[in-house]
């Protein structure tokens, strides 16, 4: 199934990185991005802020929880 992460940023360039699969992207102030994806491990995964911003640049950290889908491992 594909997802869309909706990202956007009102100040300042932030850096969008998913760890550890290599996504790394650049998010530039006044624009909206939607960056899709198609999970295919289940697992938790890192998202931090790799573009210096500013004061509180090391508490920029989160994370996407991917499970999965009890209906789609039946169909495997």
């Amino acid at each position: 199934m594909e997802y869309t992460l909706y990202l956007s940023s009102v100040d300042v360039n932030h850096g969008f990185s998913l760890h550890p699969v290599n996504v790394n992207f650049q998010i530039v102030p006044g624009y909206d991005y939607g960056l899709k994806t198609v999970p295919n491990t289940a697992g938790e995964f890192k998202i931090l802020c790799n573009e210096f911003c500013g004061i509180g640049h090391h508490l920029m950290i989160g994370k996407v929880t991917v499970e999965e889908n009890a209906t789609e491992v039946g169909q495997q």
